[in-house]
């Protein structure tokens, strides 16, 4: 079939044309905290404070209206968790916790949160009302962003992984395709921002089809949105670390990115990729891509409209064959379709701007620089890889050996305080408190005890090389999705229908607005 192929530059500045003519006035939604005080770490508070003090700074007169639901809400129990960086655990409760394997939670502390202006607790209920009662009743010209920053899980359908969770207080779960039932309720007129920092939150990027479907169209209301990770990995950051400076995670990049500082003040150096004088959300997820050094495989919504309705040429095997057959030359069509090896000076230049940055940027960091430069991506994300599982072969080798040695040392510690065998004894507590040093002797002195350290810190070093070296397998990935994504963006107009590719572009004039009264 004939397809009309249009520039993507014509398409993109007669949207942009159009959306200037529209008055706006934003609305923000942020959707905050963890499933329960265990796992509703302090860094998620920060988050929130911090996109508060970016929206101070981008409207200068306050925000038109900004809800916020977080954790228990307004319930003054302690629900937050973070770790005293003052306050010691006693030796003896370190070893204790070591030998009978219970060092979890051991050093975190618990208080309420302290976010400013909160409406509500991250309730199913609460969810579900505002968008039938606030969500609904924006106008035409209005714009929503909604910033989730919490905990999220795999699908629970095989068959779907893109059906992704999103967990609320309590362990309430929310799926993609709920969320998306929801957004349906605000007026399609109405453009829809998302920036979602949980783990699997990729999933959530199906959102911009109806009821989160690929296969069913794109959704009436113009929706975009940028995700910490693909919907098949966790995502970077939820620490209860109360220093600001060690947060790794994707929306300290993106906030700061538009912000121009980091959340501790740091000036970031412009992001303002195409020069064009604002730092937009592309830029932003752009400056994320290449500068964080995290576990993240960061995404975006046109990610998953282009592997939707664009495609990439058929598989080198399927060639292989057709030459074994005698055909020498694919089909015309394939010859004009891009692919992620496509010289890279060549499928550079079909790259947006910040998308050049990223692609040179990674390749410098990566140190690959062949002209098949996903080729050369994939070798070392696979040695990498081969690495990460020689590490973890022998990690395990060593904690069974530590937990061997750790069984040795409990028994005999067991043998002479046995109330210890439950740490729930009513005399438990007491006899910590007052046998301090005799248990840590007990243990110290234990013939095993040198070894059951030296394992300890061998396990430790193992981890953080493993994890060392699967930041640096996501960036490879990063890199590859990346000149995919090039490839898929030029092979639209040759593979898509004309309304097709104006849906594109609507998504890219989205994906490239800012955040400000002048936006």
């Amino acid at each position: 079939m004939t397809r009309c192929v249009l520039p993507a530059l014509v398409l993109i500045a007669s949207v942009l044309c159009v959306a200037t003519q529209v008055p706006a006035a934003d609305y923000f939604l942020t959707i905050g905290g963890g499933y329960a005080p265990t796992g509703n770490q302090i860094s998620l508070e920060k988050n929130v404070l911090f996109f508060q003090h970016l929206l101070a700074q981008k409207y200068p007169d306050g925000p038109t209206q900004h809800d916020i639901f977080f954790s228990d809400g307004v319930d003054p129990g302690r629900d937050l968790q973070y770790v005293d960086a003052a306050a010691r655990v006693p030796r003896a409760n370190l070893l204790l916790a070591s030998v009978f394997r219970k060092t979890k939670y051991l050093n975190h502390r618990y208080r309420s949160h302290q976010v400013p202006g909160v409406r509500g607790g991250t309730t199913r209920t609460n969810l579900s009302k505002w968008f039938a009662e606030e969500g609904s009743q924006l106008k035409p010209g209005d714009r929503l962003l909604i910033y989730v920053t919490g905990h999220g899980g795999k699908s629970k359908d095989k068959k779907r992984t893109a059906n992704t969770q999103l967990f609320l207080w309590n362990n309430q779960p929310v799926l993609m395709t709920e969320l998306t039932r929801h957004l349906d309720k605000v007026p399609a007129e109405v453009p829809v921002v998302v920036v979602m920092v949980q783990c699997y939150s990729g999933g959530f990027a199906n959102l911009i089809f109806r009821q989160g479907d690929p296969l069913k169209g794109l959704a009436r209301a113009n929706r975009c949105g940028f995700y910490a990770t693909v919907e098949t990995r966790p995502a970077a950051g939820c620490t209860p670390d109360i220093n600001e400076e060690n947060y790794q995670e994707y929306s300290s990049y993106f906030w700061a990115a538009m912000l121009g500082a980091t959340r501790t003040g740091q000036a970031v150096s412009s992001c303002d990729y195409n020069e064009d004088g604002v730092v937009s959300f592309a830029e932003a997820h752009a400056y994320a891509l290449l500068t964080s050094s995290t576990i993240d495989i960061s995404v975006k919504t046109s990610d998953a409209f282009l592997r939707a309705y664009s495609r990439l040429p058929k598989s080198r095997s399927k060639a292989a064959r057709r030459k074994a057959a005698g055909v020498e030359r694919p089909p015309e069509p394939e010859r004009e379709l891009l692919h992620p090896d496509t010289a890279f000076d060549e499928l550079i230049t079909w790259a947006r701007p910040e998308e050049r940055v990223v692609l040179e940027g990674l390749s410098g960091q990566l140190e690959v620089f062949d002209a098949r430069r996903a080729r050369q991506a994939h070798r070392v994300a696979l040695r990498l890889n081969k690495e990460k599982k020689e590490q973890a072969t022998r990690r395990t080798k060593l904690q069974t050996q530590y937990d061997k040695l750790a069984t040795r040392i409990r028994r005999e510690v067991i043998n002479r305080w046995p109330e210890l065998a439950n740490p729930l004894h009513p005399q438990a507590v007491d006899m910590i408190q007052q046998e301090a040093a005799a248990i840590v002797d007990c243990i110290e002195s234990h013939a095993s005890f040198k070894s059951f350290s030296r394992l300890r810190r061998q396990i430790n070093r193992l981890s953080r090389e493993q994890l060392d070296r699967d930041r640096q397998w996501a960036k490879c990935q990063r890199l590859i999705r990346l000149l995919e994504s090039v490839a898929l963006a030029a092979n639209l107009p040759r593979v898509a229908s004309v309304a097709r590719q104006w849906e594109y572009a609507q998504l890219v004039i989205a994906e490239t607005a800012t955040l400000g009264v002048n936006r």
